[in-house]
């Protein structure tokens, strides 16, 4: 899988992670308030005054300046972790070829091509060990950046919606969910163009 497929493939998954924590805050929003008594009047109140907007959060994310440098730094990661994993794999393996070699030509005694069987088999686990590390070290720089971006979209949503004032706001991504809304409802514009005034100023202060 060459590098733009891998920067591909982790876009999908981020843009899908980061709308379920959008849809699992709102959701959690939602159940910590005290349900109100509703009457036909306010039934009718709430249906007249309810302002719903929407964001495409795969949108948001393919154009948030902030996002590249974010899977670059996975990418680079996770190369460096490959590299680290394959020379070890390779140096391993050259003993095994050594070993096999020797027992093939008699050059080693059965006692210590037991020892050596053995201690290659410790090297082994080792080996398999440092692997799982390195998926998990990796599937938690994942999951850091996933909430990075789910922070940074939740915060640029909030400052928006201070000036909008909208009831609710949904998260939506293509071939989601929302099957129809009208324009004036989406507000993905507005919450990029936040997220990246406010990556501009980070960048700038530094």
């Amino acid at each position: 899988m060459n590098r733009e497929n891998v920067n591909h493939l982790l876009f999908a998954i981020l843009s899908v992670a980061v709308a379920i924590l959008f849809i699992l805050h709102f959701s959690a929003g939602k159940k910590q308030t005290e349900e109100p008594v509703v009457t036909q009047d306010s039934t009718e109140e709430v249906a007249t005054e309810l302002r719903v907007a929407y964001v495409f959060v795969d949108s948001v994310l393919a154009n948030y300046e902030f996002y590249p440098v974010l899977t670059d730094q996975l990418l680079s990661r996770k190369s460096s972790l490959e590299r680290e994993l394959q020379g070890k794999g390779e140096a391993f393996q050259k003993q095994v070829d050594d070993f096999q070699y020797k027992v093939e030509k008699r050059l080693i005694t059965s006692w210590d091509a037991e020892a050596r069987q053995k201690e290659l088999g410790e090297q082994q686990q080792v080996l398999m060990n440092l692997q799982n590390d390195m998926q998990n070290k990796l599937m938690q720089d994942e999951q850091a950046v996933t909430i990075q971006l789910h922070d940074s979209v939740m915060a640029a949503v909030s400052d928006v919606n201070r000036k909008l004032g909208y009831q609710i706001i949904l998260s939506n991504t293509f071939g989601g969910g929302l099957l129809y809304a009208e324009d004036y409802m989406n507000i993905t514009s507005q919450v990029l163009n936040r997220l990246n005034e406010a990556y501009r100023q980070s960048v700038g202060n530094k």
